[in-house]
C-alpha cells in the first residue's frame, strides 16, 4: 500500500505547521524555556478539534529540538502502574546517547480519553508526573474541560483552532505540486470546504480522489460526490429492510459520512417509506434521542457519545419498523438543498462581514451578528447613508444589493 500523504507531508518543524501560527509560537516559546531549564510550566496541554495538527506539532517539536520522542496514546493500557513505569521513567531520566544532558519529549495523546476500569488511576499518575519532571511533557486532547482542573492548572494550555479554508487549499496545492498532479483550483476548494477545518481529512480525500490520476478536474469531484451519494442511498435502502440490530449498526460503519450528516439523511428519507403511524412514532423517538447525544457531543466534544447516537439512528430506526413499507424515492435532504440554493447569498454575506470586521476591528462573526442587521435597515430606508457606508467599505454592486434586500 502506498504511503498516506497525511504522513508523507507532515511538518518537520513548527514553522511548517499549517494554519496554526499562534499555537506554533506558544509551543516554541514553551520549548525554549525548557531548553534553558527554566520552564514556567512543566507540561503543555494542546487541545482542539481532530485534524488541526496537535500530534503533528508535538512530533515536529521533538525533531526540531533534537529531543527523543516517547509517545503513549489511547491504545495503551494506561493504568496507574503503566503510566508511572513508562512515562514516569521517560520524564525523569536522560537519553541513551546524550545521558543526563539529553532530553526526552513525553507525549500523551488523547489525554481526555482516560476513563473506565482499565484506566483506573491514570489521571493520578499524570498528576505525579507533573510534580517533578526533568523532561518536557505534552498532553493532547480534543476537549480541554474533559481534563481534571488540577492537571489543567499545572499545564500551559494552547488551543489549536480549526484550520482556515485558505490554508487548507494552499497545503493541498503544495501536495499536488509535489506529486506532479495538475489540479483545477475548484477541486481543491471543494475538498477544503468539505473538510470543515480538518486538514488530515482534506489530505485523505485528495489522495483518494487523485489515486491513479495526473489531472484532477471538476468532473472528477462531481463523480466523487456522486459515488458518495450513491453509497448513502444504498445504506438507506438496506436500513429500511434490515431486521438484525447488529447488521443495521454495521451499515453506518461502512458509510463515509460524519454522524450528523448521516442523521440528516436518515431523518429526511426513512419516514417517507414507513406506512404505520406507530412505526413512525418509534422511529422519531430513536432519531430524537440520537440527536440529543450528538448535541451533547457538539457542545462538549464528548465523542464517546457518538456510539449511542449511531446505535439509535441505525438499529433503533431499523427495529422501529414492524408494519409494511411504502414506495418513496430517496433524495438529497431538504436542508442540504436549501443550503445549496443560498450558497451565493451566504458567500456575499460573509464577504460583507469581512469588510465590516476589518474596518471595525472585530471578528466576522461579530460583524454578521451585530452589524449587518442594522446595515440592512439603513440600506433599505436611508439611501444617502447607505451610499456613504458603501464607499467607506468599498462594497461591490452585489454586496450593496445584498444589504438592500436583507
Amino acid at each position: 500500500m502506498s504511503q498516506l500523504w497525511a504522513d508523507k507531508y507532515h511538518p518537520l518543524k513548527l514553522s511548517e505547521l499549517v494554519g496554526q501560527p499562534q499555537a506554533a509560537r506558544g509551543l516554541l516559546a514553551w520549548a525554549e524555556s525548557w531548553k534553558r531549564r527554566r520552564p514556567t510550566k512543566p507540561a503543555v496541554l494542546l487541545y482542539g478539534s481532530a485534524g488541526t495538527g496537535k500530534t503533528a506539532a508535538a512530533q515536529a517539536l521533538a525533531r526540531e529540538f533534537g529531543w527523543d520522542l516517547i509517545e503513549l496514546n489511547a491504545s495503551d493500557k494506561r493504568t496507574f502502574g503503566v503510566l508511572s513505569r513508562v512515562a514516569g521513567a521517560a520524564a525523569s531520566t536522560g537519553t541513551l546517547f546524550k545521558g543526563s544532558e539529553g532530553m526526552r519529549l513525553v507525549v500523551l495523546d488523547e489525554a481526555d480519553n482516560i476513563h473506565g476500569t482499565a484506566d483506573r488511576g491514570g489521571y493520578r499518575a499524570i498528576e505525579e508526573l507533573l510534580e517533578r519532571p526533568s523532561n518536557p511533557i505534552v498532553l493532547i486532547a480534543n476537549d480541554l474541560y474533559d481534563i481534571p482542573w488540577q492537571i489543567r492548572a499545572a499545564c500551559l494550555t494552547i488551543n489549536f483552532q480549526r484550520i482556515p479554508l485558505e490554508a487548507i487549499v494552499l497545503a493541498l496545492r503544495r501536495i499536488t505540486q509535489a506529486e506532479k498532479i495538475e489540479a483545477d483550483p475548484q477541486v481543491l476548494n471543494v475538498i477544503a470546504e468539505n473538510a470543515h477545518g480538518d486538514l488530515r481529512s482534506a489530505i485523505n480525500d485528495l489522495q483518494t480522489l487523485a489515486s491513479g490520476k495526473k489531472h484532477l478536474t471538476v468532473n472528477d469531484i462531481t463523480l466523487y460526490r456522486r459515488d458518495r451519494e450513491a453509497s448513502i442511498f444504498d445504506v438507506l435502502s438496506q436500513l429500511t429492510r434490515e431486521t438484525d440490530a447488529r447488521k443495521a449498526r454495521e451499515l453506518l460503519w461502512s458509510l463515509d459520512l460524519p454522524p450528523e450528516d448521516a442523521l440528516t439523511w436518515i431523518d429526511d428519507n426513512i419516514p417517507r417509506v414507513l406506512a404505520d403511524p406507530e412505526d413512525l412514532a418509534e422511529m422519531y423517538e430513536a432519531l430524537a434521542r440520537a440527536d440529543i447525544f450528538l448535541g451533547r457531543t457538539r457542545r462538549g466534544q464528548a465523542y464517546g457519545l457518538w456510539g449511542y447516537a449511531s446505535d439509535l439512528m441505525t438499529a433503533g430506526v431499523a427495529m422501529a419498523r414492524r408494519g409494511q413499507l411504502k414506495y418513496a424515492k430517496f433524495q438529497l435532504p431538504s436542508v442540504i438543498t436549501k443550503m445549496s440554493r443560498t450558497k451565493i447569498a451566504r458567500a456575499t454575506r460573509d464577504s460583507v462581514a469581512k469588510k465590516v470586521a476589518k474596518r471595525c476591528h472585530t471578528s466576522s462573526r461579530d460583524a454578521r451578528k451585530n452589524f449587518l442587521p442594522y446595515f440592512g435597515v439603513i440600506f433599505k430606508h436611508d439611501r444617502k447613508t447607505a451610499q456613504r457606508i458603501s464607499a467607506e467599505l468599498e462594497l461591490t454592486e452585489a454586496e450593496f444589493d445584498y444589504l438592500a434586500k436583507t
